[in-house]
Formats: structure tokens, C-alpha cells, sequence
């Protein structure tokens, strides 16, 4: 089964600090979209669109890093159409920074709230929400070992 790997991404390390090492040991097959700074090209959106149909199970983490709303869209898509989903939601506290500057309270509250709804949607489908990478990426690898 394959695991494709959403959620924030730029300069954020979950995939690599903490979901890959998860993932592996487990000896889950999994696609991670995220590359380095400048290796983007548009042949890679084709691949990344390929590995998101193929897969069978995503491992979704939204966390404080990200002023992204994409995947947020692409998270609640998934779960409409009924995939298997492991879930990590991090709310935007207060005094997290953005390039070095503060967030202005609407764009943190309107952030926020897009998270809320994405929650909200998890819930009334049964999709439990983790607000530890950690913890999504062991139940991403509970839910691969159960349709083994």
C-alpha cells in the first residue's frame, strides 16, 4: 500500500524528522512530494499527480508552519471521497512568526478557522485528528499493517 505524504511543506522537516523514519521502520511504501529549495519543475507536478491517484492512504500534517490553505482543500477532498486518511492538525497560536514577523490576529484567526473546518469535516466522518505528527504517521502505518 502506498502512502502519499500531504500537507505543509516548504522549509518544514516532519517528513523527514518524523514520519519517514516511522514509515520505514515499519517498511510502509510511501510518495513524499516535497523537494528542495529550486529542484521544483513543472514535470513534477505530473509525478506528484500520478502518486496522489495511485495511492491508497494519505498521511496528512498541517501544522503551524504553514500559511497554506491547499491542503487543507485537498485534505477534506480526500476524505469526501471516503480514502484513508491519518490526520495531523496544528492550530496557529498566538505568537507564532511568519519570516520572522508576528501574524496580524485576522489572518491568524482566518487560518485558524480553515483548520477548524478541516477538523470539523474529519470528525463527521470518522477520521480521527492527531495534533502530534507522530502519532498520525503510527496510525497511517496501523492503518497500512491492517489492510495487509
Amino acid at each position: 500500500m502506498q502512502v502519499f505524504l500531504g500537507g505543509t511543506s516548504g522549509k518544514s522537516t516532519w517528513r523527514k524528522d518524523v514520519a519517514l523514519p516511522i514509515l520505514e521502520k515499519a517498511g510502509i511504501s510511501y510518495f513524499n512530494p516535497q523537494l528542495g529549495e529550486g529542484e521544483w519543475t513543472p514535470e513534477h507536478q505530473k509525478i506528484e499527480a500520478v502518486a496522489k491517484e495511485r495511492a491508497e492512504l494519505w498521511l496528512f500534517v498541517i501544522t503551524e508552519e504553514t500559511r497554506g490553505v491547499a491542503s487543507l482543500v485537498e485534505a477534506a477532498y480526500r476524505i469526501g471521497q471516503g480514502r484513508q486518511i491519518a490526520l495531523a492538525i496544528r492550530m496557529i497560536e498566538e505568537d507564532t512568526l511568519f519570516d520572522g514577523l508576528p501574524l496580524d490576529e485576522q489572518e491568524r484567526k482566518d487560518l485558524n478557522r480553515g483548520r477548524a473546518y478541516l477538523l470539523e469535516v474529519a470528525t463527521q466522518n470518522n477520521v480521527p485528528v492527531f495534533d502530534d505528527v507522530a502519532e498520525a504517521a503510527k496510525y497511517a502505518a496501523s492503518l497500512v499493517k491492517q489492510a495487509g
